[in-house]
């Protein structure tokens, strides 16, 4: 275990992970006087779940509000011909 000035911080060499080679895991100031080893042990219960890649996220709200927008500008254009057309 590495002290910091600051912080406690314990190192996993081994993660397991085809992307990562190292874990470096800050523990909370009220949990320094934990037995190492249920911090190790609470570390890699992590680990396993380091391999996902997680998803995009999708820009669903923006394109449904241009779509909106879209919508409404052209619905408010055919409008605006429509009464001209009725209006001569």
């Amino acid at each position: 275990m590495v002290k910091g000035v600051n912080r406690q911080v314990l190192e996993i060499r081994e993660t397991g992970s085809v992307y990562f080679e190292r874990a470096f895991f800050f523990v909370k100031p009220e949990y320094a006087d934990t037995d190492e080893q249920k911090l190790r042990a609470a570390a890699e219960r992590l680990l396993p779940g380091i391999d996902k890649v997680p998803k995009p996220k999708r820009k669903r709200s923006k394109a449904l509000l241009y779509w909106v927008f879209g919508a409404l500008a052209s619905l408010a254009g055919a409008g605006t011909i429509l009464a001209f057309i009725f209006a001569q």
